[in-house]
Order: structure tokens, then C-alpha cells, then sequence
């Protein structure tokens, strides 16, 4: 038997709904439907032209258009002689694209079990902080060594930050706090379309987008898990880059849920695309490095953040981006653009690029800044 179709009252109350609570999972809460009923009753209403005001919904109805179909135009205004008198735009309500992912993402790890509680190192130094900056390890990347130099896969690319990460956590002191830093360009494709989501420039990946951000949020996990074993307290900061402008948030939400009840991780759930942090007398910032120039960067520190600015004697600012190594004294603050995890794709081995890949682990003192530095090169 066919289901019956649902009134507009139903679909007319979940849209209200959500207008009451602003975010689906609590709408869907208070009316105690499943998320995907209550979704289904909303997406409903709008084809329906219900979220649509009575003079929207008459137009619609006599142009013959769906609520979605709608996206505005003009009304045309005659007086009783049928003469035209004035025209007035009007225009369907937005919808945030960036509103509709972010709650699809976390929709999609609501309820994930957290993370089993591993016990805290004994020895551990108060006064020191060590950094994990993780820059460009485009995962998904997919290279073929007799062009590039060097094979490059989901696969090799999640072995490599396993291992990197491995060594460096070895060879660093027992800090009590440690940062995971992602620079951004975690993952080498935004989507499955695989093309960059500004430029489109078509890239080269090895396997579907659902398995690359699987693959890059369990490597992620591990690297929890051995810093751990050596820090007291992890925090953990997943920047964007010009490659996962939208698939960081993956990562971060999943990250953020993971080890949501675990007291001695901070997964920092910021819509920012800055990094600062202060310890002591150590200021740590980052940014992918996409957008300016590091000179520009620098004066936006002390701008935005005057109170830390003024706080601080050591000022330590991370880029990545252009994969290759680069550093500077700009303004009271050391500037050093990464070197990239990834190995070269075609792109960079035709334009003869040859930047070598690198992780590091840099250790700061609060009172003396950088004393300590691990690096693991391919």
C-alpha cells in the first residue's frame, strides 16, 4: 500500500520547528522524530513553498514552481486601469549553504563513541611545550614514483605520518603539554569531484573522498593516541588549506567527538582560520598561508591579539602552502614556512620543484622560547 501523503501541517510544523530551536538535531529532538523523518518533513515543506510568505506563495502557485524552483523576482504593481504604477523585487529565503554542511557533518558523528581513557605519563616537564606542526600531507595524493621521483597514495601518505609522528614523539622531551598542528592541506582533494575548490585545477587522487577521510581521520586518532602516552595534556588544532577548504571540518568534528569525555585532550572546534596560543612567555600562531603574506600576517597579530602580544617575548609564527622551507625575523616575531610532508606530484616535478619532505617536533620553554628541535626527512 502507498504511503499516504503527508499534510501540510506536519511538514508546516517541523519547519517551525526549526525556526524555534536553529538547529536540526534539537528540532528533530523536541517534536521526538528520528533526524532523517524530521529532515524529510522540512525539505517538504520548502518544496511546498511553505517557508514562503502568502503573497511568495500565491506567485509561485500562478507561475507554476516548486518552493525550491523559487529563488525570487519581480512583482509588477497595476492600478485599476491596468496601467503599470511600480514593480517590486522580492527574494526567496537563503538557506547557508555552509550552515547545511556543518550540521551534516555533525549529524553524521553524533553518538561516536569516545575514546578509551589512556593513563597519563609519569615524568613529564611543566615548563616546556612541545609542537607537532603536521604541514601539506595531502593525503588521497596520488604520485607515480618514475615520474615524481617517488611513489605517493592514501595508503603511503597515512604510513608516513604514522611513522614521522612516531619518531618525533620519541626523540622529544616528556613535555606535559603537546599541540597536534595541522597547517591544513590534510587531505589533497576537497571532494570527490577532486579538483581544488577555488581554482578547479583537476587533481590526481588514488581512491574515493569517503575513504581518504576515513583513512585521515583514523591516522589522526593514532597520532592521539602515541601523544599520549607521552604528554599529559594534547590539543589538537585542524587548520584549513586551499586543497580541503570544506573537508577539515570532517576531520575536526570527527576529532572533537572522539575525544570529547577524554579530559586530558582539547580538540579546538574554532570556525577561525588563525592558530594563537600562548604558554608563558611563548606566543604559537599559524595559518595555511593561502591568503597573505607573512609580513601582513605578522601585523595582523598584533593587532587582533594585543593582550597576548604585550605578554609575550617569543613569537613563533607557522605557514605552509608552498612546501618548501623558508624563514624570517619579521616584527618581534620568527616566521618559518614548513616544509611538506607529501611527496612531489606531477605538477610540481614538471615545474621543477624540488623541496624535500619533512615533519618536525619543536619544543619551547615558557620562560626561554625554542630549546629543543626533532626532525624526520624523507
Amino acid at each position: 500500500m502507498a504511503n499516504a501523503k503527508m499534510s501540510d501541517a506536519l511538514a508546516l510544523e517541523a519547519l517551525q520547528a526549526l525556526e524555534e530551536h536553529g538547529r536540526p538535531y534539537l528540532a528533530a529532538q523536541a517534536l521526538d522524530l528520528k533526524q532523517n523523518t524530521f529532515m524529510h518533513r522540512v525539505n517538504t515543506a520548502k518544496k511546498r513553498g511553505l517557508h514562503l510568505s502568502a503573497g511568495a506563495q500565491s506567485i509561485v502557485s500562478t507561475a507554476n514552481l516548486s518552493g525550491v524552483e523559487a529563488k525570487g523576482g519581480w512583482i509588477h504593481n497595476y492600478d485599476s486601469d491596468g496601467k503599470k504604477v511600480g514593480a517590486t523585487r522580492w527574494s526567496a529565503p537563503d538557506v547557508s549553504a555552509d550552515e547545511d554542511a556543518l550540521e551534516r557533518i555533525r549529524a553524521a558523528f553524533e553518538g561516536m563513541a569516545p575514546a578509551p581513557v589512556i593513563p597519563a605519563p609519569t615524568h613529564k616537564a611543566t615548563d616546556l611545550v612541545t609542537v607537532y606542526p603536521i604541514a601539506d600531507a595531502h593525503i588521497g595524493m596520488l604520485a607515480w614514483g618514475r615520474e615524481t621521483g617517488e611513489d605517493y597514495n592514501t595508503k603511503k601518505a597515512v604510513d608516513r605520518l604514522h611513522r614521522w609522528m612516531g619518531d618525533c614523539i620519541a626523540s622529544s622531551p616528556p613535555s606535559e603539554t603537546a599541540i597536534i598542528l595541522d597547517v591544513g592541506d590534510l587531505t589533497h582533494a576537497d571532494d570527490h569531484t577532486a579538483q581544488t575548490p577555488r581554482s578547479k585545477h583537476v587533481l590526481e587522487t588514488d581512491t574515493r573522498h569517503f575513504k581518504t577521510l576515513d583513512m585521515t581521520i583514523a591516522a589522526l586518532n593514532t597520532c592521539v593516541y602515541m601523544t599520549l602516552r607521552k604528554h599529559k595534556q594534547v590539543i589538537v588544532r585542524i587548520l584549513p588549506g586551499n586543497h580541503d577548504m570544506n573537508a577539515y571540518l570532517a576531520v575536526m568534528f570527527a576529532l572533537a567527538e572522539r575525544w570529547q569525555k577524554n579530559e586530558r585532550v582539547e580538540v579546538q572546534k574554532e570556525p577561525g582560520e588563525f592558530f594563537v596560543q600562548r604558554f608563558g612567555k611563548v606566543l604559537i600562531a599559524a595559518h595555511h598561508g593561502d591568503k597573505a603574506k607573512a609580513e601582513r600576517m605578522v601585523l595582523f597579530l598584533a593587532d587582533e591579539y594585543p593582550d597576548l602580544w604585550g605578554q609575550t617575548r617569543h613569537r613563533f609564527l607557522f605557514t605552509g602552502h608552498l612546501h618548501h622551507h623558508k624563514s624570517a625575523d619579521i616584527g618581534g616575531v620568527q616566521w618559518e614556512q614548513l616544509r611538506a610532508m607529501t611527496a612531489r606530484d606531477a605538477y610540481a616535478a614538471s615545474h621543477a620543484y624540488s623541496a624535500r619532505a619533512q615533519l618536525q617536533a619543536i619544543t619551547y620553554h615558557k620562560e626561554k622560547g625554542e630549546v629543543g628541535r626533532v626532525k624526520v626527512s624523507a
